[in-house]
């Protein structure tokens, strides 16, 4: 009966010493906080807002971040950085047959990849290119 309160008591004391621990570090987390040391790390709901779809397993846009620091890839698509800086909804049938081109040459592995890439270069997806985009990773 002796050994099995040493343990109950080992426990107890064990508790109480990681309790006290785990109250001090949220002191100094909050500490932190307030001196504004964490404010370049982005908030879980702002990694993934209205860019999530979910058809993906991870939104794209934590994706994003994840390989921020990676090199921009091209996928045969230089002539679509002349449109850096458009709004998706403004393109004519001409240039949204330029996108086409380059969309239905990739393969199924390569269009996460290459939304990642267009959006690193500061290109918005034309919302069409966007929702045929979509289906074709659904299929």
């Amino acid at each position: 009966m002796l050994p099995a309160f040493y343990i109950f008591l080992a426990m107890v004391v064990i508790g109480v010493i990681l309790f006290i621990h785990d109250r001090l570090t949220d002191k100094r987390d909050d500490g932190r906080e307030e001196s504004g040391e964490n404010e370049d790390v982005p908030e879980p709901q702002d990694a993934c807002s209205d860019d999530c779809c979910g058809i993906h397993d991870v939104c794209p846009s934590e994706m994003m971040l994840r390989h921020l620091n990676d090199p921009i890839e091209y996928y045969d698509d230089e002539e679509l950085d002349a449109f850096k800086g458009r709004e998706p909804n403004d393109y004519s049938a001409d240039e949204l047959e330029q996108w086409r081109d380059v969309l239905y040459t990739l393969r199924h592995d390569e269009l996460l990849p290459w939304e990642r890439s267009i959006k690193k270069r500061g290109i918005q997806l034309p919302d069409v290119i966007k929702e045929e985009l979509i289906s074709m990773h659904n299929s």
